[in-house]
């Protein structure tokens, strides 16, 4: 099974201890991964593009997108769950931004409009403070992570909707603080119970001719999980090896905020819970902004639920 991921995601620190334990071979399959450069091209990002043009077997990706792709042609669908992997609104410390509602009329920084947090701010913000940041603020596309700090540290915005793994290492500089997390405003939305946003996702093909290697490979991502939500060590050794050193406060918090979003099961109710919410995101921000009316019919499939 060939996987691709992010080099800055955190799908690369599970599949460091998948692979050190073997995990792969233990349920019958070899995984091969490849780390793609984050970029976004047209509104694809790299593994969205890798998926598509079959270079890739297997991505991490929400299921917004998933939906997208599958109402515009493209069969993928989501296999199992990878957790609530959001990220939160990062500003300069001595920012007077201290909730959604201190949007109007700033400058604020996104990957690409497309982007779930976003959309999930958007909706969050409407629902709690009547108006929509998209037309009341002005909204800068960095369209990758790492030019999303650049706008920051330039001083060409006044906050930014950062993905969660790079905001610890922001907050340690001293010159930036975590206004919210999105996970927050997902519960504000009302999600009663944590659903995940993003999902490990593949072909509608790759699921009819390779079930085995899915169901192993699940089984290999929740041994591998497990291990990081009950070994501290661990993640002394990802902080070294994969992250190539970070201070002891950046890891205890990546650890922290980790544990916190991943997710290991999932049942019928959860994929109900997650129309739900879609159904409130489309009445909030609106089928052009979400790309889709509504979720295509087997988008998500629980031949693999545990």
């Amino acid at each position: 099974m060939r996987a691709a991921f992010e080099p800055a995601g955190s799908p690369r620190w599970l599949m460091y201890v998948l692979k050190k334990l073997s995990l792969d071979r233990k349920y019958g399959l070899d995984l091969d991964i490849t780390l793609l450069t984050d970029k976004v091209t047209g509104s694809l990002q790299s593994f969205e593009l890798a998926l598509k043009a079959g270079k890739a077997d297997l991505v991490d990706i929400d299921w917004i997108s998933i939906a997208r792709h599958r109402a515009h042609g493209t069969a993928i669908c989501a296999v199992f769950p990878y957790g609530q992997i959001v990220g939160g609104l990062v500003a300069p410390k001595d920012s007077s931004i201290r909730s959604l509602r201190d949007l109007e009329g700033k400058r604020i920084g996104v990957v690409r409009l497309l982007d779930k947090n976003w959309l999930i701010a958007r909706a969050a913000c409407r629902k709690s403070y009547g108006f929509d940041p998209q037309g009341e603020s002005t909204v800068v596309e960095a369209l990758s992570k790492p030019g999303l700090v650049q706008l920051l540290d330039g001083g060409q915005i006044d906050a930014a909707f950062q993905f969660w793994q790079l905001i610890p290492p922001l907050v340690a500089t001293g010159r930036y603080r975590q206004v919210l997390d999105v996970q927050d405003l997902i519960r504000e939305l009302g999600a009663k119970n944590r659903i995940p946003i993003t999902a490990f996702t593949v072909k509608d093909a790759f699921v009819r001719d390779h079930p085995s290697l899915i169901q192993g490979f699940i089984h290999a991502f929740c041994d591998a999980a497990e291990v990081m939500k009950e070994d501290d060590g661990i993640w002394e050794e990802i902080g070294e090896k994969v992250l190539g050193g970070v201070e002891p406060q950046v890891l205890s918090a990546l650890r922290e905020s980790w544990r916190s979003r991943v997710m290991t099961s999932w049942s019928d109710e959860t994929v109900r819970e997650i129309h739900a919410f879609f159904q409130e995101l489309v009445q909030l921000v609106g089928k052009e902004a979400l790309g889709i009316a509504e979720i295509p019919a087997e988008t998500f499939t629980m031949a693999f639920a545990r």
